[in-house]
């Protein structure tokens, strides 16, 4: 693996201005880093643990997110866990495809949050079978009435 200085010193540019150049030019990540001698999975984690530097355009959806609002996945899980949002919510905000993909990122990244396991938004349930409303079925004969009717001959 090449380092920073190395690669300043073969190509004669700083290493950010450089990677932005290749990335202007339309080259991938995994192009950019065999092109300048690294791993492609060691330059996406520099480019990872460097957001603000990452020319790119963001693969990584928490990348994205992180660019368009400010704030990490991290900090969205957390923040949509107290308002008592599910993952599948959380997926649609934060511009994942399901809520299971995110629940499974999230593990990968470590990051723990008891989420609302209900789909969609909180709801508040009646408490009382009264409040439900009135029954169609109040006054039917139960199943045990109907099998002790006798039958027309």
């Amino acid at each position: 693996m090449a380092g920073k200085r190395q690669v300043e010193t073969r190509w004669g540019v700083n290493f950010w201005q450089l990677i932005a150049d290749f990335a202007d030019q339309g080259l991938t990540r995994f192009d950019t880093a065999r092109a300048i001698g690294y791993h492609p999975q060691s330059f996406c984690d520099m480019l990872a643990n460097n957001p603000t530097k990452d020319p790119f355009e963001p693969f990584i959806r928490a990348t994205a997110y992180l660019r368009d609002t400010g704030e990490t996945m991290g900090q969205a899980l957390h923040r949509m866990a107290a308002e008592g949002r599910s993952w599948g919510y959380a997926a649609r905000v934060i511009g994942y495809s399901e809520g299971h993909v995110l629940k499974r990122v999230a593990m990968a990244r470590g990051i723990k949050v008891a989420m609302n396991s209900v789909h969609g938004r909180p709801r508040k349930r009646p408490t009382r079978i009264e409040a439900r409303g009135p029954n169609v079925t109040d006054g039917w004969p139960t199943w045990e009435k109907i099998y002790a009717m006798k039958r027309p001959a």
